[in-house]
């Protein structure tokens, strides 16, 4: 059956990219896309680069928008894309910085658009990005109206526009490390091919380490914030004043029309109005991140004076300004995701929903529906969370058994709906991390037990036997723990490298696991009677179900022109789609469908899928969804429905 594979939806967003589109509209970065979501119906929409998208940038005048693109080693350019905000087709892309574009922004009412490489000299380029033309000046197709360098100090963090129609001078700033600097035309025009930069003065107290955001409040005043919470207020390119209220970055500074907020990384805004300043403790508003999943805020953008967007490396924080900033009582999260590497996935065997696993220690909890974060659901584990399983079917009166093993070595068996520990144990005497997790298939009637294996990175895979298939909450309450409930029964040996997949038959009794390492050695071993078998051809007709061993006579078309040696081995995982007759497998940032079982390299090539944005390093098919859930190293996930 041909499976046809559509991007649905995506987790993740890089926090420091992201803005409005218009009141009901935001874009963020995620990975290789950029998503447009609606904030009503949170649906979404995407624009692709060839590499992870780097910065954002809109102009309400031309409704337009751009974004920036890290560079990657086999192309000459960095690329720039310049697309439409409502249909999001790409209008233009501007080929010229030969190293990752670091930051954009767009002038003069959105006529010009300014690009800033990350090279030595910070190159930056203005373009025309008029949506009814382009200057009528001489210049060359393709090519920028002006080049030059921005900063030779350091890192540039943003471009903010002075007020004013497009028919005044130049005049924008630029800042980042240790800077900001003002630029106007050479010459009276708007533009001229020639253009002034003159750094900001900050006074006798000196330059803060790194200006992280800066805001127009008059064509000649400007307000900037400084990493360590400083607020310097610039008439023409000197330093005026310096205000610091709390020692905490400055995330966003938000122009109204009485006052200017502050918005700190801690969350606390500071309001100026009329010579007074007050504080409001956001994080204290309804719906707020528990303090337990949330990181300090990293960048903000605004619609008018109507809403805020506020983002930190874990949430994205949406909020109306109808009351003003004094007034806000409650918030929304429009996204959430780990701070840290996304390891591993698993989906409820009866709910609705889906666990992950990331290097931040949080197992967290998210809708199958939508993919909202349930934070009452999600819990922390006591170090990076490198492997996660969930058990299968529960009746309604009992629950499923999940196992959460962390980098320590430490693996935690819990109920999965009263989050009651049953084992909590250090698998390794030298520490060695968990790599993977899984349980055998389950049999309700409790002829047969429930096994788990788990593998380490010292090449040892350690099996456990439970009571009963699932957890009854009536049953096992908080006396209950230990062998009661689970027994540790043997360690598996024969791997002399850190094990990278394991997968029980789907038989029941379970008698037998495969298993292999990063060196692609595999093994097969009777569970039972925890011994090694001496060929893996005693197993040939034994199913395993679904297959996602990266190796076997099985999957060995997908090998074609291929050696499965280690760095290849992480970057192509597999997982059988159930019912499809099909395997889903990673290449890097990309999946490919192929046949299963596929014993030779198939005739027609196989479908390719763009993923979300890194190497994907894990794959799970959910069957309740009929959907494939891809995490990358940047992305939460992404959610493409078959």
């Amino acid at each position: 059956m041909e499976t046809s594979l559509q991007l649905w939806q995506v987790l993740g967003f890089e926090a420091s990219c992201l803005t409005f589109l218009s009141e009901e509209r935001c874009a963020f970065a995620a990975g290789r896309l950029v998503v447009e979501i609606s904030l009503g119906s949170k649906q979404q929409r995407f624009i692709q680069h060839g590499s992870a998208v780097t910065c954002l940038a809109f102009s309400f005048q031309q409704r337009l928008g751009a974004s920036g693109q890290k560079h990657q080693a086999r192309s000459k350019w960095a690329e720039v894309l310049l697309w439409d905000s409502e249909t999001l087709e790409i209008l233009a892309t501007f080929s010229f910085h030969q190293h990752d574009v670091e930051t954009i922004g767009f002038i003069q009412d959105g006529e010009v658009l300014v690009t800033i490489g990350s090279d030595r000299d910070r190159t930056m380029a203005l373009w025309p990005a008029a949506r009814a033309g382009v200057f009528r000046m001489g210049r060359r197709d393709g090519a920028p109206l002006v080049v030059c360098s921005a900063f030779k100090g350091g890192g540039i963090s943003g471009v903010a526009s002075a007020p004013g129609g497009s028919e005044l001078p130049l005049l924008f700033a630029t800042y980042g490390s240790q800077h900001v600097k003002f630029w106007q035309s050479a010459r009276s025009a708007r533009l001229s091919a020639a253009i002034d930069g003159r750094r900001g003065a900050f006074g006798c107290d000196g330059v803060p380490k790194t200006v992280v955001c800066a805001s127009w409040v008059a064509r000649d005043r400007a307000v900037v914030g400084g990493s360590a919470g400083e607020i310097f207020f610039f008439h023409g390119s000197r330093a005026v004043r310096k205000m610091a209220f709390q020692p905490s970055p400055i995330a966003h500074i938000l122009p109204l029309r009485d006052s200017l907020a502050a918005v700190h990384a801690n969350g606390v805004c500071t309001i100026l109005s009329s010579g007074e300043a007050v504080e409001k403790d956001l994080s204290a508003l309804d719906c707020w991140p528990e303090s337990r999943f949330r990181t300090h805020l990293v960048s903000g953008a605004s619609w008018k004076y109507d809403k805020l967007l506020l983002a930190s490396k874990t949430h994205l924080i949406c909020m109306d300004l109808l009351d003003g900033v004094k007034g806000i009582q409650r918030c929304e999260v429009l996204a959430s995701q780990p701070s840290l590497q996304l390891t591993s996935v698993a989906a409820h065997p009866a709910e609705n929903c889906i666990y992950t696993g990331a290097l931040d220690g949080v197992v967290r909890c998210y809708s199958g529906s939508d993919l909202e974060c349930i934070e009452s659901r999600s819990l922390r584990a006591s170090a990076g969370v490198t492997c996660l399983a969930i058990s299968g079917s529960a009746a309604e009166e009992s629950s499923a058994w999940l196992a959460v093993g962390c980098s320590d070595a430490t693996l935690s068996i819990m109920s999965e709906k009263t989050r009651h520990y049953v084992l909590r144990r250090t698998l390794s005497a030298n520490k060695a991390k968990l790599t993977c997790a899984k349980f055998s298939a389950v049999d309700m009637s409790g002829a047969h037990p429930l096994w788990l294996a788990v593998g380490t990175e010292d090449g040892c895979i350690h099996t456990f036997r439970f009571k009963e298939a699932t957890c009854r909450a009536c049953v096992y309450t908080g006396v209950h723990t230990g062998e009661e409930i689970v027994t540790k029964v043997a360690t598996l040996r024969g791997h002399e490298a850190p094990i990278f997949d394991i997968c029980f038959a789907d038989t029941l009794p379970c008698n037998f696991l495969l298993s292999t390492d990063l060196s692609g050695k595999q093994l097969a071993f009777d569970v039972p009677m925890a011994r090694r078998l001496p060929t893996l051809a005693l197993v040939k007709e034994v199913p395993f179900c679904p297959w996602t061993a990266p190796l076997g006579a099985q999957i060995h078309g997908c090998w074609a022109n291929r050696e499965p040696m280690k760095a290849s081995l992480l970057e192509r995982r597999f997982h059988e789609i159930v019912g499809r007759n099909s395997v889903a497998v990673t290449d890097g940032c990309s999946l490919e469908i192929f046949p299963f079982p596929c014993l030779e390299p198939p005739s027609v090539a196989p479908q390719r899928f763009a993923g979300p944005g890194a190497t994907i390093s894990c794959l799970h098919f959910d069957a309740a969804s009929d959907s494939l859930l891809a995490a990358s190293n940047t992305v939460g996930a992404s959610k493409a429905d078959l």
